[in-house]
């Protein structure tokens, strides 16, 4: 194990155990300890998963904007390239024209 992962781990254990000590007080048995640890086990992960899941919507938002800038500055550039492929062609029919 890599310190982060150690570190993560640890993490992970103490919130789980912060967990454990708000519902230990209603399990009796030794059954129902493995069964709350598994559960307090089961919360911390749906919250983690939870904030990863705040954190991928938040990123996938910014890039949808980022891609829309795009888009927009894409639909601009063309149309400036369109304008400056008018004007140019017009200037070259010109000179055709003068030409023998």
């Amino acid at each position: 194990m890599t310190p982060e992962q150690k570190l993560n781990y640890e993490t992970y254990r103490v919130m789980v155990d912060a967990v454990l000590v708000d519902i230990r007080p209603y399990l009796k048995s030794e059954g129902e300890m493995m069964l709350g640890s598994l559960l307090a086990q089961a919360m911390v992960k749906n919250q983690l998963i939870t904030e990863e899941h705040t954190q991928l919507k938040k990123g996938y938002n910014d890039l949808c904007k980022a891609n829309d800038e795009m888009r927009n500055l894409i639909f601009e550039l063309s149309k400036k390239q369109k304008d400056l492929n008018g004007y140019y062609s017009k200037k070259f029919n010109r000179i055709q024209k003068k030409l023998p």
